[in-house]
């Protein structure tokens, strides 16, 4: 994963913008009051269009360690970050 950008907007939302083998990913996670949980999510069509790849492009971003950290300096549990059309997301 190249170039990560993390970005915080008010205390309800964290955008993040990388390059994944070439290709430009954004990704916003807010969070829901009514859920109690982070909102992962993209309006990336190629991934919405493919759960399988959305699933592991959201592994790999959240597997990394600036994100962790990041989430971490947050006090944002990984337990609490969800992402509503995504497949077999595993974070290592």
């Amino acid at each position: 994963m190249d170039s990560l950008i993390i970005r915080s907007f008010q205390n309800d939302e964290i955008r993040f913008a990388f390059v994944y083998e070439g290709r430009l990913y954004t990704m916003i996670m807010k969070w829901s009051v009514d859920n109690h949980y982070w909102n992962l999510h993209t309006y990336d069509q190629d991934l919405l269009n493919n759960p399988e790849q959305y699933g592991f492009i959201v592994g790999r971003l959240l597997s990394t360690d600036r994100v962790k950290e990041y989430l971490k300096e947050r006090h944002i549990s990984m337990n609490t970050v969800y992402c509503k059309d995504c497949n077999n997301v595993s974070v290592e």
